[in-house]
This record gives C-alpha cells, sequence and structure tokens, in this order.
C-alpha cells in the first residue's frame, strides 16, 4: 500500500480543500471525513455490503448468513461490478470515506467529483432535520401487515408511499450533485463541470421514461382503490389488476433508479439551487418534495409549484 499513500495525500489535500470551499459558500459548518481508505474491490464490496446490512437491520428487516452471501456474491459479479470500478461511498458510522483502488490508480479524472459529491452528502446530513421514523422502515412494517391481512386498498396506499420515498430520494440524490458541481465550479473547475453536465444531461434524457413508469404504476394502483370504493356501493366492479406484477414492477424500477438517481435529480436540484439557495433545498427536502415524474422531466413546472411558498425561503436567509 505504500505506493497508494501518495495518492492518498493528494485526493486528501484537495478533498479537504472542495471542503473548506462549501463550508464557505453555503454558510454550513460540517466535519470532514476521519479518514479516507483506498482498498481493493473485494474488501470495498464487503464494507458496503455490511453497511447495508445495518441499514436494512435498523429498518426491520434481517437476513441469514446464506441470504447475505448470496447478496454478496450478486454484488460481485458482471456487469455490477464495472459500476463498482468508479465507486466511493462514505460511511457515517466510522466518518470514513472508502474510494475503491483501481478508479484512483485507472480513472483519476473522477476522484474530484466523486470525493465533492459525498462531501455534499455531509453537507447535506448536516443541514436537514433528522426524520422521526426511517420512511423504509415504517412502509415495510406496514406493507407486511398488508400483505397479512389482504387488505388490498392498503397495500396499495403503500406502493404510493414507497413511491414518494424513490422520487424524494432521487432529488435528494440531484441535490447532493448540484451542490457538488457548484462548488467545483467556484473552484475554477468549469472544464471539469461542463464535462460532467454534458454526461449527466445525457444520462438523464436516456432514464427519464423510468420515473414516469412509476407514476403510471401508481396510477394504476390509484385506479383500482376508486373502483374498489365505488364497488362497495353497487356502482362499478373492481377491475382485475396483477397485485403481484404491480408490486415486483415498482421493485424493479426503483433497484434501477437507484443507480441513475443523480442523473435523473441533478437539472430539477440544479434548477431549485440556482433560484431559492440551500434554503430552498432544505425547504423542498422537508416540507413539499417533488413527487411527480414531469417535475423531474421539466424543473420549470417545480418551479412555478414553489413560487407559491417563496416567501417562506426568503424568510430563511
Amino acid at each position: 500500500m505504500n505506493d497508494i499513500e501518495p495518492i492518498k495525500e493528494q485526493i486528501n489535500e484537495t478533498l479537504e480543500n472542495i471542503h473548506r470551499k462549501m463550508v464557505e459558500s453555503f454558510n454550513i459548518n460540517f466535519t470532514y471525513f476521519k479518514d479516507i481508505k483506498i482498498i481493493k474491490q473485494p474488501e470495498l464490496l464487503k464494507k458496503l455490503t455490511q453497511r447495508m446490512r445495518n441499514n436494512l437491520r435498523k429498518n426491520g428487516m434481517t437476513y441469514s448468513d446464506t441470504q447475505w452471501k448470496q447478496i454478496s456474491d450478486t454484488l460481485s459479479q458482471n456487469p455490477v461490478t464495472g459500476f463498482f470500478e468508479n465507486f466511493a461511498f462514505y460511511n457515517p458510522k466510522d466518518e470514513v470515506l472508502y474510494m475503491n483502488e483501481k478508479m484512483t490508480k485507472n480513472y483519476p479524472e473522477k476522484l474530484i467529483p466523486v470525493g465533492a459529491h459525498e462531501l455534499s452528502e455531509k453537507l447535506l446530513s448536516a443541514y436537514l432535520s433528522p426524520p422521526r421514523e426511517a420512511p423504509v422502515q415504517a412502509v415495510t412494517k406496514a406493507y407486511i401487515e398488508a400483505k397479512e391481512t389482504n387488505n388490498t386498498e392498503k397495500l396499495y396506499e403503500l406502493l404510493s408511499t414507497y413511491i414518494d420515498t424513490i422520487f424524494k430520494s432521487i432529488f435528494k440524490e440531484g441535490c447532493c450533485e448540484a451542490i457538488a458541481l457548484q462548488t467545483l465550479r467556484s473552484m475554477d473547475y468549469e472544464t471539469l463541470v461542463t464535462s460532467l453536465e454534458r454526461e449527466l444531461q445525457i444520462g438523464h434524457s436516456k432514464c427519464i421514461d423510468l420515473l414516469f413508469d412509476i407514476d403510471n404504476a401508481r396510477r394504476r394502483g390509484d385506479r383500482v382503490k376508486r373502483d374498489q370504493v365505488r364497488s362497495r356501493y353497487g356502482r362499478r366492479r373492481v377491475q382485475a389488476i396483477d397485485e403481484e406484477k404491480l408490486v415486483k414492477d415498482v421493485l424493479r424500477s426503483a433497484q434501477v433508479i437507484k443507480g441513475v438517481s443523480y442523473y435523473l435529480g441533478y437539472p430539477l436540484a440544479k434548477a431549485v439551487l440556482e433560484k431559492h439557495g440551500i434554503e430552498g433545498i432544505k425547504l423542498v427536502l422537508e416540507k413539499c418534495p417533488p413527487l411527480r415524474a414531469q417535475y423531474f422531466a421539466n424543473p420549470q413546472t417545480y418551479l412555478a409549484q414553489l413560487e407559491k411558498i417563496t416567501p417562506v425561503i426568503e424568510q430563511r436567509r
């Protein structure tokens, strides 16, 4: 690992400068990483899997050692490994930023934007009010209850809540990217930011239909709920719908979206940040998250909605 030390020192120095600039630009005093660890991909996957396991356990979901081995094996297989070559994450529990050694050697151009994105996550974690209850935990418990009691109407309500959570997480991921790129632009990384924004725009145009698929799934569930209410009064028969397929379609889309969420969320997050600043980001995430695909396809439609509550944003400045 001796040959890694000079790279680590250079990364650390660069990210410390970005951290100082973020604190100065957004006037939010958040802590820097306690350490940066550059590790090989198998160890990185092991760390990530353990983090996933801890988060799920906290949310009331447990898996056996055999099941976790299957999950780890899946993460280790192609084509997922290509994604992890350009991967880094920070663990809030130990405040350590973990980076793939292969990325530091083969893709040095990725180090600055990846590190800046992780710093943005730390900034938002320090700035946002902590949720009273983990949304995934609440939805998971209620979903299990709805399935056990065969309460179809409740199932569709929960599915809609889960879709809301997806949209909120997409926007938050986009905010991290917007904060990171705005910071880098102010540090004379204009060429890098221009290249990254072009990449984000291409990714956004390719993936945006995923959000409309999620919207359509919600509408199908809402239609069934309305039909059920009407059928109680003899007004209309309930249209048959494959519940399992609907749920699986949403879960499948959510897994894909997780990998491209910063593409999908960036244009809208950038628009909010530029118009209303970090205070607008906080207000949107805590009070009025964008929960429709059209807001991500055309940010101006959401900005028009925000105009109605801009006095609240102005009071915070």
